[in-house]
């Protein structure tokens, strides 16, 4: 698997338990915490609570790519078995497009690039139905329109 996108639709979407959560605006300080409650991932000012390190690791993948909504295996066992995979893409492919980003001096300009193409490498519908198309707001979200 080469992208995001294949990953979450073989590995993940293959799977019967999900859960659909939404996650907060991508931010420059994205950070997982593990306080007395449990885990969560934080995006700036807002945060997400989550059952295990795991889920927050997986929608820290996700978030960090801009996406905005997604399903999320129930199943912590499988959960754990995917997250490094995943995180193995995720790195391998910064690694990639850091590399052609270093040459954009202006950070903002680096950033949005950086946003539309893990939007290009992860154009899929999270919805089988195939109702759904994808839009890009201003700030580089993706959104998922009927």
């Amino acid at each position: 698997m080469k992208t995001l996108g294949e990953f979450y639709k073989i590995r993940v979407l293959s799977q019967k338990n999900l859960k659909t959560m939404e996650l907060p605006s991508n931010s420059d300080d994205i950070r997982i915490v593990q306080d007395l409650f449990g885990w969560r991932l934080h995006s700036g000012k807002e945060v997400v609570e989550c059952r295990s390190e795991a889920e927050a690791r997986y929608l820290k993948v996700f978030l960090d790519a801009g996406m905005r909504e997604l399903r999320v295996p129930e199943d912590d066992e499988y959960l754990n078995s995917i997250v490094p995979v995943l995180e193995a893409i995720k790195k391998r492919l910064d690694d990639i497009l850091n590399e052609y980003l270093e040459t954009i001096l202006k950070r903002s300009d680096r950033a949005w690039l950086k946003r539309e193409v893990f939007m290009e490498m992860t154009k899929w519908c999270p919805y089988e139905d195939g109702e759904y198309t994808m839009t890009v707001t201003k700030k580089g979200e993706l959104i998922w329109k009927k």
